[in-house]
């Protein structure tokens, strides 16, 4: 095993093509395939930062252990020649963005009763600013890019786009609607991952989205997963598909869907003239604990929701998140990292809640919040999704 680990003249440790080093608040090895952050110490940090420069350091005794972990996660590989990779050794900021929603375009195929966005005014980013937040997300140390909409797909550089993304050192996550995604489309795309919104099965789907786009929704998984994509699932809590979680649960188990994302419309943009789809918190609150898998990496910045996280919706405004795009903090020609300083954070202890799980809700959505009354109370769906309220309450 020894001499398996020592490099020599011939062979050469090298960091695996998905795997990344980042400069957050603490050095960090991403693999962005997996989506898995690794946290490392100072001679970790320096051993694989040599090999990545194309170096051939010698491996010490001590170092095994890490080299054979490494190993073992495919995050490093023997090779007979050295590899130099291309990495951004800027500082991030702190906080550290470390997910970015990027709405490329407001247009939509679909006219969704619960969408927040509403009727859109059919906006693209030019694909010369997307190109600028790709190279200004790198070199922020960026994580995750959210690719949305919209409907992304519909943008009218797509295409471009997709290729560009293959030059970029973070995982890329398209959010559609699934019903644009052919077998063709699926085989062309460069993401990591799509996140594929299925709001119940086909009556309740279909009382959201409109008729014919449970079926489409359905083959979209099976050409993403055929592509070798991996899809992920969102999933809106209404009033329509409240009987059919059950049944949701076992399709996304035989599709072997890895995470499933659950969550609570706000009643903005067109769910405002649909209130037959409204629920009270009491009664979608237990409807969020079916959700399962996710990717959050943890946070050193004991705040409410958005910690490492903002938007940039189809003007170019930079805000907290897509809802929050009426209260935008600057423009991307400002620079990303310029607006990421003025995203207003709320601490954990500011939150008029001192309930035992608010280390794991972190006060849930903001937004919600905001709409039930006060910004700083924890929100409620949340509440009632831990048991810290129950119904009637």
């Amino acid at each position: 095993l020894k001499r398996c680990l020592m490099p020599s003249e011939n062979k050469f440790i090298i960091l695996t093509p998905h795997s990344v080093l980042k400069n957050l608040e603490e050095p960090y090895l991403f693999d962005i395939e997996s989506d898995e952050l690794y946290a490392l110490n100072t001679d970790a940090y320096q051993f694989l930062l040599r090999i990545s420069r194309g170096e051939n350091p010698p491996v010490r005794e001590e170092d095994e252990e890490f080299i054979r972990f490494c190993l073992s996660e495919n995050l490093i590989a023997f090779s007979e020649s050295p590899f130099q990779k291309k990495i951004s050794l800027n500082p991030s900021p702190i906080p550290s963005l470390r997910y970015l929603e990027l709405q490329i375009t407001d247009r939509c195929n679909l006219q969704c009763r619960h969408c927040y966005i509403g009727e859109g005014f059919h906006q693209d980013l030019s694909k010369n600013q997307i190109q600028k937040v790709f190279e200004e997300f790198e070199v922020i140390q960026g994580l995750r890019l959210l690719l949305s909409g919209g409907e992304p797909l519909l943008h009218s550089h797509f295409w471009e786009i997709n290729d560009l993304l293959r030059s970029y050192s973070f995982r890329t996550v398209l959010l559609s609607n699934g019903t644009l995604v052919t077998q063709e489309v699926a085989k062309r795309l460069h993401v990591h991952e799509v996140q594929i919104s299925l709001d119940g099965m086909e009556e309740g789907h279909e009382s959201l989205r409109g008729r014919g786009t449970f079926e489409k929704t359905l083959k979209a998984i099976d050409h993403l997963q055929e592509a070798n994509i991996r899809v992920s699932v969102a999933t809106m809590i209404h009033r329509k598909n409240l009987s059919e979680f059950d049944q949701m649960a076992s399709l996304l188990r035989s599709k072997n869907i890895e995470e499933w994302n659950v969550d609570v419309p706000c009643v903005e943009g067109r769910l405002k003239t649909f209130p037959d789809f409204w629920l009270a918190p009491s009664e979608a609150g237990g409807y969020l604990r079916y959700g399962y898998g996710g990717g959050f990496h943890g946070s050193t910045n004991n705040s409410t929701c958005g910690a490492h996280l903002c938007a940039i919706i189809p003007n170019g405004d930079v805000c907290k998140c897509g809802l929050f795009s009426q209260e935008p903090v600057g423009s991307i020609e400002e620079g990303l990292r310029t607006c990421w300083a003025r995203i207003p954070r709320i601490p954990l202890k500011d939150l008029h809640c001192r309930c035992s799980v608010i280390e794991d809700c972190r006060g849930g959505c903001r937004y919600r919040a905001k709409i039930q009354g006060n910004l700083f109370q924890p929100d409620l769906f949340q509440c009632y999704a831990r048991g810290v309220l129950k119904g009637g309450e």
